[in-house]
């Protein structure tokens, strides 16, 4: 394992990241770094970065239409749920 850079813990437990460490992970001022822990107990540092609108929307074009059971209608859901809530609390 090559090591690229060192950091010091701080009396407050904050951490200063190494500039080169900045760019491998190409993360700035507000992005996420995700800790964790790898199937050998090594400890992984990625760059996460808040999802933008067009990655919501890439990622809701990528599953596809949403998938409704054929032939219930929004009365018939009312009526379920209507009926559910009669048997929870009793009610006739």
């Amino acid at each position: 394992m090559k090591i690229l850079a060192e950091s010091t813990l701080t009396n407050k437990e904050q951490l200063t990241v190494p500039k080169v460490v900045l760019q491998l992970l190409d993360v700035h001022a507000g992005d996420i770094l995700v800790w964790s822990l790898d199937e050998q107990g090594q400890l992984v540092v990625s760059g996460g970065r808040p999802n933008s609108l067009a990655d919501i929307r890439a990622a809701v074009a990528a599953a596809g239409p949403i998938r409704t059971p054929k032939g219930v209608t929004v009365e018939d859901m009312k009526s379920g749920i209507a009926a559910m809530v009669r048997r929870k609390h009793g009610r006739s």
